[in-house]
């Protein structure tokens, strides 16, 4: 693929969906399954299904749906789920329901549209999409707003609360707080893919050219007038215990992108290098930059670039 024109910050989110897929900590995310199927368990008050155990999930950052088209496709999540997507990004989500409608469509679903079956899911926000078989409904709410804004005027709390790639770019100290307090009594928390502090490419250019380029590209993430840090993910793990959390799960979540690539992963590739462009590529005191960062692009069109990204998936409750 040659490098793009211009950049789609949605195909990035949908070509990384891949790459996602790939990385996530399967231990982690089975010890999330194992907890809600036993909350939905404990919360069913019945056998008529309007009266399933209903599982409250708050995504941060939801975009394009990806978490939550993945998490029913993989069997992750309960029967009874009301699903609440939050992003600022209102194109975004709008993208996002019309791929989450296609999707349920294509998996069997029936798929109401028009939001009439809200009230029986008990959720006080407005419901967009409902999907549902003979054994399953997943009430759907899409919300654009800021996160922070969101979690300060909500009034209902959430069993779970999702955020991924979201906690490597918000201030911990403010952020762990308003999730948590948005959380039910024992409510669990998942922040999968959170940056933490590597980043490689092969193969390797100049060492000490893509050494330099590689610090200036994490000392980006710490700047002072930016929230975030390039060394979030094992920062969570001892900052959760400060605001009332508990580790329940943690692990690897590594991106891994090599040729051939699947997918849309080349655009990918290129996208991310844009990345560096924005962060590093006005430090005069890198001689060599616009040189390095465009062999990489033209390494991707050739299909030979491999790309790493160390993250950490972190699963708990409060």
């Amino acid at each position: 693929m040659s490098r793009p024109e211009s950049y789609s910050f949605q195909r990035y989110l949908a070509a990384k969906e891949r790459v996602d897929d790939r990385a996530l900590h399967r231990p982690t995310l089975d010890a999330m399954t194992a907890d809600l199927a036993d909350l939905a368990r404990s919360a069913d008050t019945g056998d008529e299904r309007d009266s399933f155990g209903e599982v409250r999930i708050l995504d941060i950052g939801g975009g394009l749906g990806s978490m939550l088209r993945r998490l029913l496709d993989w069997n992750r999540l309960p029967d009874c789920v009301s699903y609440t997507l939050v992003d600022r990004d209102e194109a975004s989500l709008e993208r996002g329901r019309t791929r989450c409608v296609e999707w349920a469509n294509e998996s069997g679903y029936a798929v109401d549209e028009s939001g009439e079956e809200a009230e029986s899911t008990g959720d006080e926000t407005n419901v967009d999409l409902v999907f549902s078989t003979k054994t399953e409904r997943i009430a759907v709410s899409f919300v654009a707003a800021d996160a922070f804004d969101f979690l300060a005027e909500a009034e209902e709390t959430w069993d779970l609360v999702v955020a991924a790639a979201f906690l490597d770019i918000v201030d911990l100290d403010a952020a762990l707080p308003a999730i948590f307090s948005a959380l039910a009594d024992g409510g669990r928390w998942y922040f999968p893919v959170t940056f933490d502090g590597e980043t490689g490419f092969s193969p390797t250019t100049e060492s000490d050219l893509e050494t330099r380029i590689l610090d200036a590209y994490h000392a980006s993430m710490d700047a002072s007038d930016r929230p975030g840090g390039s060394h979030s993910g094992r920062e969570l793990l001892s900052a959760v215990g400060e605001f009332g959390g508990e580790v329940l799960a943690a692990g690897g979540s590594d991106w891994v992108v090599t040729p051939p690539y699947a997918g849309d992963e080349a655009y990918f590739l290129h996208h991310l290098l844009s990345f560096f462009e924005d962060s590093v590529g006005e430090n005069r005191e890198i001689d060599g930059f616009s040189a390095w960062v465009e062999e990489r692009h033209t390494a991707v069109e050739r299909g030979e670039l491999s790309f790493v990204a160390h993250h950490l998936d972190v699963y708990g409750r409060v």
